[in-house]
């Protein structure tokens, strides 16, 4: 088996990796950070225009795109030396906003991360790995997706059977996600579901690959393989990076994903990882007494974000 590491990592998928990773409020990444949520403005109002033009029953959700991260509101614990993001106003369509798409999926990613090692801490005998299962390419993605997921749903209950050979019986706990995205080849809709499984015994890809190919009765192509433990943010990315693939591809494509999945659970768990729930909050955490000043920005399609103004603060028990 190949394990999984931090190289050759997508820019969008290593953005979340960049979001939840220890450094991520430093000073020195504020820039950075200003750049990549500028970029993803950009895409965001690219999607609005397109609404606009095209889908004329739905300028609600246009006019929600369009507005999305139009002010950022961070605040400085300069005696810290991070900054953090306070507020902003967020559209939380995932599926369509690559701003949102990021803040969410840097959320989820943290929470199961620190489940992770909450896990890994007391049951050091189990290890992780990646397990990617996949269906025929097809023209209809909503077929496609429900046929997926109905597969799915299907192996995961073979667990429960007695004296059942079930390779996914072998995960203590698992997180999944679905991601959706043309075919290279084919040109036609590939969904397919990317497992983090937490195990005593790895999985055997072969088996499953037989498994899977008796459930689906189209599709035997799979991969298992261990993720490095020493780097488990490379791993989890694969679960989590779905929610920032929907900007890479066309505006067109992009529309009929989010026609086709909005109200569709795109992420699942058992075992451990069960009861995470989904970020609501796209903001970041503060540093509860420590003194900051805030920083305002907005956006200009000519320049990206730009500070307007700051404003001290300083909370009482810390001038005390």
């Amino acid at each position: 088996m190949t394990e999984i590491n931090g190289r050759g990592t997508p820019s969008l998928a290593g953005s979340l990796a960049t979001e939840t990773s220890k450094g991520a409020h430093d000073k020195s990444q504020f820039e950075a950070r200003i750049k990549r949520y500028g970029n993803a403005k950009s895409t965001a109002l690219a999607m609005a225009k397109y609404i606009r033009e095209n889908e004329l029953n739905h300028t609600r959700v246009a006019h929600a795109i369009q507005e999305c991260g139009s002010y950022l509101v961070f605040r400085n614990y300069f005696t810290k030396g991070e900054i953090r993001l306070h507020a902003a106003k967020f559209c939380k369509k995932h599926l369509l906003c690559p701003l949102c798409a990021i803040r969410r999926g840097a959320k989820h990613l943290g929470r199961y991360l620190d489940r992770f090692e909450q896990i890994i801490a007391e049951k050091p005998n189990l290890k992780p790995y990646m397990v990617t299962l996949t269906v025929k390419d097809g023209e209809d993605l909503g077929e496609r997706f429900k046929h997926l997921q109905k597969s799915l749903q299907t192996w995961h209950k073979r667990r429960h059977r007695k004296n059942a050979s079930c390779e996914a019986a072998k995960a203590e706990a698992s997180v999944w996600s679905f991601e959706i995205k043309r075919g290279k080849r084919s040109g036609l809709w590939h969904p397919h579901v990317h497992c983090v499984w937490l195990c005593e015994t790895p999985p055997d890809q072969a088996q499953i690959s037989k498994e899977w190919h008796s459930i689906t009765g189209d599709s035997y192509i799979v991969d298992a393989r261990p993720i490095d433990q020493a780097d488990p943010v490379s791993g989890f990315l694969e679960v989590f990076k779905y929610a920032v693939k929907f900007s890479e591809q066309p505006l067109e494509d992009t529309w009929h994903g989010y026609l086709t999945l909005t109200g569709k659970r795109m992420v699942g768990s058992f075992g451990d990882f069960y009861g995470i729930s989904e970020p609501d909050d796209l903001t970041d955490d503060p540093l509860e007494g420590a003194p900051y000043f805030e920083m305002f920005y907005l956006y200009s399609h000519a320049s990206g974000y730009f500070m307007v103004n700051t404003e001290v603060t300083s909370p009482e028990e810390v001038m005390s």
